[in-house]
């Protein structure tokens, strides 16, 4: 109705709206010229009444009439004003207003057939583009489903078409993945569980849903806003999305992959902090089914064996932790294999031992390492570095020969980690260390051996000489040589410290 009051023909006759603007978003379908006052024999629906009024008499009952052109869903009524109807008659008015029905009254005399012409021509290359569009659309996710194109890459180009946030969910509710071309509000994924579940049972009111299912296997919903739009119909741009969705879940036949999946893109975006909101981001977690407010959360790595599969790995863990405790588990690659991300208990009350007695089948052939622990948080915001601390564990083999590791237990070494890009902290081990690593290798490894026994044992000099194999005496000759060499007391904390953080610096960078 908005775009007829733009045409030139409608123009001409100097139009008088009696309409709110909500009314004229009304589609036209049709133009039809209907001077008899029953309007149910005549009209199927979207229709835009053409009249001069010449069959209206003073008993038309125009509530009546209104009431029908409104059931009948019918877009407009054009009113031309002249001999036979000279002013808009008040009970239409009145009825139109009731009804929010949109009423024009033209005011010059106006050829209909110009109107109809205009009209029909406007609907037409609508429905041409709309054809266009549709094709466009439909070879567009053919050719993802051709290239084999991830979830992701779907998800995103659906988002990008109807330029709105897409989500794709499973059939327990839970959020598998999403995707937006709009800022997505803060609130936006509180509590999805509980509300798609409830709109999915009473019509879905508010939104656009598709299933998205192939071959008879179905795998959840495409979900969209109702103000979702496209040239094409945002429903055929969901439904080839749909389709092209559930041929790349169909390939990947494991159902907990999309699980696996979803969980590695979240862990993703909080590694990286993609999402500034961390309250946006707690809810993402919450909606694929991973909770994580007013829990016990606990970062954790665990190094894989060489081929071995990360999503068989993790199930592995999802069976030994229990009922108790909730994990989510994703992978990375570099610089060597492993498993990361946290569990989470129930705030108060965690299983007995969590998750220090968590034991890993190690005759699997799927871990290559302990599983290392970062501290355990209370807050989301200060889950990411507890995943580093057991990240940074795990890529030091720190304490390599036991079940499990806390990996806060080693500060000096998470430090050294941490820095080890930076420029100062690169040139530590040659400043601090420079006599011991200008000695020819053999000589060079076994006062680095030294050095490193007494460090972890300061205090206990005999404890140090027995880890390093060697007699009191012999130690005791080793240490006087270093401090001759380093030209330090080795009995200062402030030296031991440096020395601390110069060779946990210089054993990471020839590990590396």
């Amino acid at each position: 109705m908005e775009q007829l009051l733009q045409l030139p023909a409608v123009l001409a006759g100097n139009p008088q709206v009696f309409a709110d603007q909500a009314s004229l978003k009304r589609h036209i379908g049709w133009v039809h010229v209907l001077e008899n006052p029953d309007p149910r024999t005549y009209l199927r629906g979207q229709e835009l009444v053409l009249t001069t009024g010449i069959g209206w008499c003073p008993e038309t009952r125009f509530e009546k009439y209104v009431a029908e052109l409104v059931e009948l869903e019918s877009a407009g009524l054009v009113l031309e004003l002249g001999a036979h109807c000279r002013a808009v008659p008040p009970a239409l008015i009145q009825a139109c207003k009731e009804h929010s029905f949109p009423l024009v009254a033209l005011h010059e005399p106006v050829a209909f057939v110009e109107i109809t012409e205009a009209l029909h021509q406007l609907l037409f290359s609508t429905q041409t583009r709309r054809i266009e569009a549709g094709g466009e659309v439909t070879a567009h996710f053919t050719a993802l489903m051709q290239l084999g194109a991830p979830a992701e890459t779907i998800l995103r180009d659906c988002a990008r078409l109807l330029n709105a946030t897409v989500v794709l969910e499973d059939s327990g509710y839970n959020v598998l993945r999403h995707a937006s071309s709009v800022p997505v509000p803060a609130g936006f994924f509180e509590r999805w569980q509980d509300r798609s579940r409830a709109l999915h049972v009473t019509g879905n009111a508010g939104r656009q849903v598709i299933p998205v299912q192939i071959h008879g296997k179905r795998f959840g919903s495409l979900i969209a806003p109702d103000t979702a739009t496209h040239p094409a119909g945002s429903l055929h741009v969901l439904t080839m999305a749909g389709i092209a969705l559930g041929t790349e879940l169909l390939r990947k036949q494991e159902p907990a992959s999309l699980a696996f999946d979803a969980a590695c893109e979240l862990l993703d975006d909080l590694m990286l902090r993609k999402e500034a909101s961390p309250g946006l981001l707690a809810g993402k977690f919450e909606a694929s089914g991973f909770p994580v407010r007013q829990r016990q959360l606990r970062g954790f790595a665990l190094p894989l064996a060489a081929r071995a599969d990360p999503q068989t790995a993790a199930r592995q863990i999802e069976r030994l932790i229990g009922k108790d405790l909730h994990a989510v588990i994703g992978a990375r690659h570099s610089p060597a294999p492993k498993l990361f991300g946290f569990f989470s208990a129930p705030a108060g009350k965690p299983p007995s031992g969590w998750p220090e007695s968590l034991h890993l089948d190690e005759g699997s052939g799927l871990f290559g390492g302990p599983l290392y622990l970062g501290a355990e948080v209370q807050e989301f915001g200060q889950l990411a570095d507890s995943i580093r601390q057991a990240i940074s564990g795990c890529e030091l083999s720190l304490a390599a020969n036991q079940h499990v590791v806390l990996a806060a237990q080693y500060p000096l070494a998470l430090l050294a980690h941490e820095l080890r890009h930076e420029p100062a902290m690169q040139r530590l081990p040659q400043q601090v260390l420079a006599p011991i690593l200008a000695l020819e290798p053999a000589r060079r490894t076994e006062c680095l051996r030294v050095l490193q026994a007494y460090l972890v044992s300061p205090t206990n000099r005999s404890q140090a000489a027995t880890r390093c194999q060697l007699s009191r005496s012999v130690f005791y000759q080793r240490l006087g040589l270093l401090e001759s060499l380093l030209a330090m007391d080795l009995n200062d904390a402030q030296s031991l410290t440096i020395l601390s953080l110069g060779l946990a610096v210089y054993q990471q960078s020839v590990a590396n």
